[in-house]
């Protein structure tokens, strides 16, 4: 986690929630339970997370520092803007599929549609939303994107299909490989930017 979200107790407190959710299931988990897990107050804990759903949503940040790693690990100046944009969604997929904390995501993506609080997932302050606009602006001033959209617009598209693509996989049960899914449903899309 980077920046405002990234204090020694909020960690600890995160840290408590989601071996409570993974190990009770996240509605028998109680801020209790996670307050004396994390060695918190309660005054801690609200100063963090105004409830449980929130800190539940919290854990899109979790996966920020796995996004940086891809940048400094897979990203390629010499390859196309479509080839990095194809790597990255890949990689996305692999970090969603194989997460210790797959087991929450029917809670996540369910309490995200109904509630009226902030929505992290969405959060555009996420690493994950600043490399994939960063991929598209520098694809545009590079001449190797061609879209009627601008690449803020784009960005939100992407993530649209991403999060789509994930919800449905929820909802199936994961019964399928993500990744190959992901890939068969995304890549002609994001091919399609290629500038001829």
């Amino acid at each position: 986690m980077r920046g405002p979200y990234k204090t020694q107790t909020r960690e600890n407190i995160m840290k408590a929630a989601w071996e409570l959710f993974q190990e009770k299931g996240y509605e028998n988990a109680s801020i209790s339970s996670i307050i004396e897990r994390s060695n918190s107050s309660r005054s801690a804990f609200y100063h963090h997370f105004h409830s449980k759903e929130e800190l539940l949503f919290s854990v899109a940040y979790t996966y920020d520092d796995d996004y940086d790693f891809w940048l400094h690990q897979f990203y390629r100046e010499d390859k196309h803007t479509v080839d990095n944009l194809i790597s990255y969604n890949t990689f996305v997929m692999k970090v969603v599929e194989t997460s210790s904390y797959k087991s929450l995501y029917p809670h996540l993506y369910g309490l995200q549609v109904m509630t009226d609080g902030v929505r992290h997932i969405l959060n555009p302050e996420r690493r994950y939303y600043q490399i994939l606009r960063e991929l598209l602006k520098n694809g545009f001033e590079k001449g190797e994107l061609n879209s009627p959209h601008s690449y803020a617009v784009l960005t939100d598209m992407i993530t649209s299909f991403q999060i789509g693509i994930i919800y449905s996989w929820c909802l199936q049960k994961e019964r399928y490989a993500l990744i190959q899914y992901a890939q068969d449903l995304l890549n002609p899309f994001l091919n399609s930017l290629r500038a001829d």
